[in-house]
């Protein structure tokens, strides 16, 4: 299994521009993914698509309980401008000990940006069933992201208009 961080892109009512969220979903392979995201998002906002994702590989939980170690984070980082009207925002990965210090070190590796949102990627998969995979050293693997856009239809209600097929005879 993987977990996976979606960016979902599209049109709420009231807004000019497309706006974009990111959702955490838990799925086997991308063409579950995108069934997943397909069947979650489309139709919730208008033109709903898929701008990316990032993965991570998971691993059943042991019973073990939580594992000893610093935990997985994925900071949101976001930076004003004079220059521009919006926030550009950029996603880093890292390991700390607990949140504090996760925003501590998010901090220290991009001055003039700040933290919007700070996640524990390994409390993340555990509420889901799961813990992230770690190699040998405990480490967890470089996550894998791509861009990608994926227009995601809603699905059309049947029609009520077709002809019915013509009976059988026996």
């Amino acid at each position: 299994m993987k977990l996976y961080l979606v960016e979902i892109g599209g049109m709420r009512d009231g807004n000019l521009f497309e706006c974009h969220e990111v959702h955490a979903l838990v799925a086997s392979c991308e063409e579950q993914l995108l069934l997943e995201c397909q069947t979650r998002f489309a139709g919730v906002m208008r033109a709903a698509h898929l701008d990316g994702w990032t993965e991570l590989e998971l691993e059943s939980l042991t019973d073990e309980g939580p594992r000893d170690g610093p935990s997985f984070f994925v900071a949101e980082l976001g930076r004003n401008s004079a220059r521009a009207m919006r926030e550009e925002h950029d996603y880093r990965f890292f390991c700390a000990g607990n949140m504090k210090e996760a925003v501590q070190v998010a901090r220290q590796g991009a001055p003039g940006w700040h933290v919007d949102a700070c996640v524990n990627l390994d409390d993340l998969a555990r509420k889901s069933g799961y813990a992230l995979r770690r190699d040998l050293l405990g480490e967890v693997p470089e996550p894998r992201s791509q861009a990608r856009y994926v227009r995601l239809l809603a699905p059309r209600p049947p029609d009520r208009c077709l002809p019915m097929p013509p009976a059988s005879i026996v």
